[in-house]
């Protein structure tokens, strides 16, 4: 049986990151607190109003995607589009092994907001003019290949599988769909729990996939949400906001079973170290490779 270590090996790194940046950013870092531990480590500096994302630094185009993510977020407060501000800083910083980013906080108040205003708020972001730089071209498999690839707790057979399944409907995206909405400026990783409700609005947060590419892309994360317990009626009420059912689209199928790939990519990273994130690895796999449609666990 594995054994499953608890201790968070990177705090103490974290920690002088954190320093460091603040101090090249003109900020006081007392009183750091961790909020969230998933794909990135995110601190809150409560005495500042400011947010502190620390991403691992070794990931390929790491550097380039963050500053990307800040540009357009600076481009979308300039066009008024509901987004998370950043900080009028230089950044990111790179300390102690990871890429740091500054944030305005905004605290989360109430239920999570429902779908149907998500779908409004892609439509808006959607209808932008184009954005007056490049962006990087979106890339669906680059995080959760590497992610198979470092996971500590897979069997040979698993890691196989996963890879394979990766080729397949990597060439089915490259060379079979056909899409029908235009391409352009997409957040890469829409989905409602990257929606807050602050200070009476609603604002779009965790921009650090966002890209070009097809904008289905930006409507799959919600339909597929069946998985986390999204009801029949919210995903309707969520395609009728936006103006579009993707369900009704021949190339839907290939996103949804992306998207259910893409959303192994934290719990491979952290099922070594995590046991929430070990049981719900198993959970998803043995669902996948079944092929059924099982509920799984927000994580």
């Amino acid at each position: 049986m594995m054994s499953i270590t608890t201790e968070n090996p990177v705090e103490a790194r974290a920690r002088a990151a954190i320093e460091y940046a603040c101090g090249q950013a003109g900020l006081d870092p007392a009183g750091a607190r961790l909020i969230r531990d998933y794909a990135n480590l995110v601190y809150e500096l409560p005495g500042e109003r400011v947010v502190l994302r620390l991403a691992d630094a070794s990931t390929p185009g790491r550097f380039e995607r963050l500053r990307t993510s800040v540009r357009v977020t600076r481009w979308l407060a300039e066009q008024d589009f509901p987004a998370v501000r950043p900080l009028d800083v230089r950044q990111p910083v790179a300390a102690e092994g990871f890429f740091v980013t500054f944030w305005h906080h905004e605290r989360h108040v109430g239920p999570p907001p429902d779908p149907v205003a998500l779908g409004a708020v892609l439509r808006r972001l959607h209808a932008l003019p184009p954005v007056p730089f490049d962006l990087p071209t979106y890339d669906p498999f680059g995080s959760v290949r590497r992610a198979i690839d470092a996971c500590r707790v897979l069997s040979d057979a698993d890691r196989d599988w996963l890879l394979e399944r990766c080729a397949a409907l990597s060439e089915a995206y490259y060379e079979r769909l056909e899409f029908a909405l235009p391409y352009g400026l997409i957040h890469g990783d829409a989905h409602r729990g990257n929606l807050l409700r602050s200070r009476g609005r609603l604002l779009l947060c965790d921009w650090d996939s966002v890209s070009a590419g097809p904008r289905e892309i930006d409507l799959v994360p919600t339909l597929q949400g069946v998985r986390f317990g999204l009801t029949e009626r919210q995903r309707s009420g969520f395609s009728e906001a936006y103006g579009y059912d993707m369900t009704t689209w021949p190339g839907y199928p290939v996103l949804r079973d992306m998207r259910e790939l893409q959303t192994l990519t934290a719990v491979l990273r952290n099922a070594h170290r995590d046991q929430r994130a070990h049981d719900e690895l198993r959970l998803r796999l043995e669902s996948l490779r079944a092929g059924d449609d099982r509920p799984w666990n927000p994580f």
